[in-house]
């Protein structure tokens, strides 16, 4: 053999790079139902109830029950709640966390240069509409391969985050071509969520005053699983003392307490509802209420606290003032967090 023979590359048909396939990038909530009447409650409500990771019980007891008594009973009151609460453009979990998926779609599309992939930003509900699976379909026809899910759930929980990771298995074990996901496990202890955290705070309190106290309420969770190994309780202290630290030159006692319980099963405490009764008999007069669990406004925030906890401490207990700062949603400083742990979480694809 000829030891100056070389190897020539083949020639190019065309000059034009190729294009790089799409990645999309999916923000899954837990989802709505899409009208505030007792059959879309009641819809809703059965699919959210029967998966059992959100409800630990045997299913041939818990499902007869859920859909023949605990639904049809629930629904009618459920639906009025949500109608107190229901925006123009629909529910405000949905209205919501559309905006963060069209902000998010902004930002990194000013941000891409013509040798990144092009990022396809979309949202999905985990339950109810628009179908996950709908989404997930949806980002495939339009080219992705492979796609970054974003559970929109601060803390883990095998209730809220471990059910999309679950489906996300499921989903891929039905395709001859799996789609290559990614997924963010939480964000917890994440500095530019508690930044975040802290502006919104922070700036509630320029425009209306400090309170006696602040209490940071979290959804519930059943102790049982907890005491199974769910990191949710954990996660939840970590994010409050973390925030206490940002917050320590304001010098305000910070509390933690969880929210929505239901049923006989005892629950991780103390209770948010508890704990205010326990404010206004204490005699504080001023509270602050936060929800740092979620990571927009829905009916557990907008009708549960805004307006039945401040019912309870106002008009029951006689307290004077509770005001409920609002969820992250689509403000700036969210979506500075939130690019940024997507962008980092796309290393190597792009």
């Amino acid at each position: 053999m000829d030891s100056q023979a070389s190897i020539t590359a083949p020639t190019a048909t065309s000059s034009a790079p190729a294009k790089s396939k799409p990645i999309g990038v999916l923000l899954v909530n837990l989802g709505t139902p899409n009208e505030p009447t007792p059959a879309a409650v009641k819809r809703y409500l059965d699919e959210f109830l029967s998966d059992p990771k959100v409800v630990e019980l045997p299913p041939f007891l818990w499902r007869p029950l859920l859909k023949f008594v605990i639904t049809p009973r629930r629904s009618k009151v459920v639906a009025e709640n949500y109608r107190l609460i229901w925006l123009q453009e629909g529910s405000p979990l949905y209205v919501y966390t559309k905006a963060q998926a069209e902000k998010l779609q902004a930002r990194l599309s000013a941000a891409e240069n013509s040798r990144q992939a092009p990022v396809i930003v979309d949202f999905a509900m985990r339950y109810g509409e628009p179908r996950l699976d709908e989404r997930l379909d949806s980002l495939r026809a339009r080219g992705c391969e492979s796609i970054l899910v974003v559970p929109m759930y601060p803390q883990f929980s095998g209730s809220t985050t471990g059910t999309i990771l679950d489906y996300l298995g499921r989903y891929n074990a039905k395709l001859r071509d799996p789609v290559n996901f990614r997924s963010i496990k939480h964000y917890t202890d994440h500095p530019l969520y508690i930044h975040a955290l802290a502006h919104s705070i922070e700036t509630y309190w320029s425009q209306h005053g400090q309170p006696e106290r602040l209490l940071l309420s979290f959804h519930g969770l059943p102790q049982a699983m907890v005491d199974k190994g769910d990191p949710y309780w954990a996660h939840c202290y970590l994010t409050a003392e973390l925030l206490r630290e940002v917050l320590a030159a304001q010098g305000l006692q910070i509390d933690v307490s969880f929210q929505s319980r239901f049923g006989k099963a005892k629950w991780i405490g103390p209770g948010t509802e508890e704990t205010i009764r326990k404010y206004a008999r204490d005699g504080i007069k001023k509270i602050h209420v936060i929800c740092p669990g979620f990571s927009v406004d829905c009916l557990e925030t907008l009708e549960e606290i805004a307006l039945g906890c401040k019912a309870i401490f106002e008009q029951e207990e006689g307290g004077e003032e509770l005001r409920y700062i609002p969820c992250l949603n689509a403000d700036e400083s969210w979506i500075d967090a939130l690019q940024h742990m997507v962008e980092n979480n796309l290393k190597g694809w792009r």
